[in-house]
């Protein structure tokens, strides 16, 4: 099937969003001139935080330059954002070996991370729970035509979205997408998550953005986020979780002391918690479980709620596979949660990954005292 137009729906709601040719996305222009420019954020500094009066901890933002140094990370782009406060705790980029925070600004290869999006689409549009089942034939990392196909033999495996969203299962969100949803509550979806809008108010920063479908694979490769089109901002990757954590009202981030603290509906309350149930099963049986298997053992970590989301790609301009670790961890006493963006380029020798990064980073922020309200 050729998609020839886009839906009608997607044209009233949207048509200030998309452009472009071949299917691509256009950003929102905003006419709003910057009051804080990229060059100004490549390097912070307990100064220009002061003088910029910026929100980030100085104490977070010194650690994690210190184990990204470390562990010899060549490109990094980290985002820590309180997940109530939207204050942004954190802003840590590398290139070359090279401190450069201004990179946490820019957008990448979303891979993987796009899942959070249809896996919203699919509870809060498509009726769909965490024990809904799917079936799939080959490789759970692939995505071929023939993988597509309803058929099912000898060799079908059966799975459910919780688990499939877990192991990061390209072949059922890609099923989800083309046989299921369509490319309309997708694409809504991630509108009201904050695609094509940049995060941050004030200061220039990337939005996230993907390719308009032309054909029912590029549907699939949407729904999976196995493409090379769909770009995310560490920035707004962190703030789409702030959903999962906050019964579904998003976080814009900020960056400034005193701006306001502003939120937005981006799914339904039984959305978030569904979707935060299954990244926590990212955490204990998914993709990430080998790095926090002893999170449950941890001083610091048992007392912490945790879930995730992992992505990997290859990609070019720097060369390499890009590493992405999405999550959100919550205090079950303070109920003090942050959110976490972790993008890591690998080269062939690489030292530590995005997922035991952002444990260390986790684990860091957590192990400060806590402070419990006096209610008395």
């Amino acid at each position: 099937m050729r998609y020839v137009v886009i839906p009608l729906v997607v044209i009233m709601t949207g048509m200030f969003f998309f452009g472009g040719r071949h299917g691509e996305a256009l950003p929102i222009e905003h006419k709003a001139q910057p009051v804080i420019s990229k060059e100004a954020l490549s390097v912070i500094t307990p100064e220009k935080i002061d003088a910029l009066d910026l929100t980030i901890d100085w104490d977070l933002q010194q650690y994690i330059g210190e184990i990204a140094r470390r562990n010899k990370v060549s490109f990094a782009s980290i985002v820590v954002m309180d997940a109530h406060s939207g204050d942004v705790l954190a802003l840590y980029g590398m290139d070359n070996a090279q401190e450069d925070c201004s990179r946490c600004l820019g957008a990448y290869l979303g891979a993987s991370l796009f899942k959070v999006v249809t896996a919203a689409a699919a509870i809060d549009s498509g009726g769909m729970s965490p024990e809904s089942k799917f079936t799939y034939n080959g490789k759970a990392h692939t995505l071929y035509k023939y993988q597509l196909s309803p058929k099912k033999d000898r060799w079908t495996q059966e799975i459910t979205l919780a688990r499939a969203f877990a192991q990061s299962n390209n072949v059922v969100f890609a099923k989800i997408g083309t046989m299921q949803l369509g490319e309309t509550p997708i694409l809504l979806t991630a509108m009201r998550m904050g695609f094509w809008q940049s995060p941050l108010e004030g200061i220039e920063c990337s939005p996230s953005t993907l390719f308009i479908p032309e054909t029912e694979f590029n549907v699939a490769e949407l729904a999976s986020g196995f493409n090379r089109r769909t770009r995310i901002s560490p920035v707004h990757a962190a703030q789409m979780i702030t959903a999962v954590v906050n019964d579904g009202a998003m976080v814009r981030p900020r960056i400034v002391h005193g701006d306001s603290v502003e939120t937005q509906p981006a799914m339904g309350k039984d959305t978030a918690r569904q979707l935060r149930a299954m990244m926590n099963q990212t955490i204990k049986r998914g993709t990430v479980s080998k790095t926090f298997w002893n999170s449950r053992y941890d001083r610091v970590l048992k007392n912490v709620q945790l879930g995730a989301k992992s992505g990997t790609i290859d990609g070019s301009e720097p060369e390499g596979r890009r590493n992405w670790f999405l999550g959100y961890a919550e205090h079950e006493t303070s109920g003090e949660a942050i959110t976490i963006a972790c993008l890591i380029i690998r080269e062939d020798y690489y030292w530590i990954e995005a997922d035991a990064l952002s444990k260390k980073i986790i684990r860091h922020y957590f192990s400060k005292p806590v402070t419990v309200a006096d209610n008395s």
